[in-house]
């Protein structure tokens, strides 16, 4: 957890490289990120994170962890993520919140990070 914390504030600050090496690089893993879309393979995976990177120019990131559930060689994490950050071009602030699911494994007695969906948190919509 602290590991996939620093490499996310690393991120924020437009560095791709921590969590690139959270990741598995075999040709199963997946990211729904923030910016649409979806990528299989780290082939594409790997260049989607830097990409994504290069969209943020340094901020804050905090998670609040609503669920981890682990096994011995599979774990899931649910949690929302609060950005605060600016981006290159504009440098002004912006407040982002995203519900997140991740799925990690074991690889060779480590774990990687093997699937990663965000999307943007909404208010909660009552039944009418």
């Amino acid at each position: 957890m602290a590991q996939l914390t620093a490499a996310q504030r690393d991120f924020v600050a437009g560095d791709a490289a921590g969590i690139k090496r959270l990741f598995s690089h075999r040709a199963d893993v997946t990211v729904l990120g923030g910016f649409g879309g979806f990528e299989h393979g780290w082939a594409e995976v790997g260049p989607r994170l830097d990409w994504a990177a290069s969209h943020f120019a340094g901020g804050s990131y905090e998670a609040e962890t609503l669920s981890a559930t682990v096994g011995s060689d599979v774990a899931c994490l649910v949690s929302i993520e609060r950005w605060s950050y600016a981006t290159p071009q504009k440098r002004q602030e912006t407040q982002l919140a995203l519900r997140v699911t991740q799925v990690f494994r074991r690889e060779e007695g480590a774990w990687r990070l093997v699937h990663r969906h965000a999307d943007p948190l909404l208010q909660k919509q009552e039944p009418s």
